[in-house]
C-alpha cells in the first residue's frame, strides 16, 4: 500500500467550478462542478470542508482509562468517547497542542508524556479534515474541567479491561471513536502489556 503522505494532494477529478454555500469559522459548505477521468461532469458534489480534530486516550498509571460520558442529540442518546474536539479556527495552533487543551478542558487530566499514532479520515466522502489520534500516559488529575458553554460531559475512569470488555460486548460506541480505538490499542496494549486484550 502507498504511503497517506504519497496520496493525500492528488486528485483525479478536476473541479470545474466550485460555489461557497455557507461559512463558519469551522467550517464552509461548498458545491463543486467536476469532470471525471473518463470524461463525464458531476455538476453538483457537496464538500464540507472542516478544521482538523483531534481525539486523546488518556491513560493512568493504575490501569485506567479516562472517558467522557457526552450527550449527541443528533443520536438523541449518550456515548462514551475519548476526549477530544476541533484545532482552534483560524490559528496556527497545533493538533498536539490541541491535544493537550481538550484533554485538560473536558477532563482536568494532564498528561505525563503525548504520544502521536497517527490519523484517520472522518467522513472523506463529503469532509476534508483529518482525525488526529494521541496517546495520554502518565495521566494526572490537575483541577476542574473547562466545558464550554453548552457541553453536556460526565468524566468517567474506567480500568483497561472493562472498557474493552464493553466494546466486545457491544456497547455502542461512535465510529470515530472505534476508528482512533483501533490505532490506539497495539499502544495500550504494549504499555499494560495486557496481552489478552484484543478486539
Amino acid at each position: 500500500m502507498t504511503p497517506d503522505d504519497d496520496i493525500e494532494n492528488t486528485s483525479e477529478w478536476e473541479i470545474i467550478r466550485s460555489d461557497e454555500l455557507y461559512s463558519t469559522p469551522y467550517f464552509r459548505f461548498r458545491r463543486d462542478t467536476c469532470a471525471l477521468p473518463d470524461e463525464r461532469v458531476m455538476p453538483a458534489y457537496y464538500v464540507w470542508e472542516m478544521v482538523d480534530w483531534v481525539n486523546v486516550v488518556p491513560l493512568t498509571d493504575d490501569g485506567h482509562i479516562v472517558l467522557v460520558n457526552q450527550y449527541r442529540h443528533a443520536a438523541q442518546r449518550r456515548f462514551y468517547e475519548f476526549p477530544g474536539g476541533t484545532t482552534e479556527p483560524d490559528t496556527d495552533e497545533s493538533p498536539e497542542y490541541a491535544a493537550r487543551r481538550e484533554l485538560r478542558e473536558e477532563t482536568g487530566y494532564e498528561p505525563g508524556d503525548l504520544t502521536y499514532l497517527g490519523h484517520h479520515y472522518p467522513n472523506p466522502g463529503i469532509q476534508n479534515n483529518k482525525m488526529h489520534v494521541y496517546l495520554a500516559t502518565g495521566c494526572v488529575h490537575v483541577g476542574d474541567p473547562r466545558l464550554d458553554t453548552y457541553e453536556d460531559i460526565e468524566v468517567e475512569s474506567v480500568e483497561i479491561q472493562e472498557f474493552v470488555q464493553a466494546v466486545e460486548q457491544g456497547r455502542p460506541m461512535h465510529s470515530l471513536m472505534m476508528a482512533s480505538l483501533t490505532l490506539a490499542l497495539p499502544a495500550i496494549k504494549k504499555f499494560y502489556s495486557l496481552s489478552s486484550m484484543a478486539l
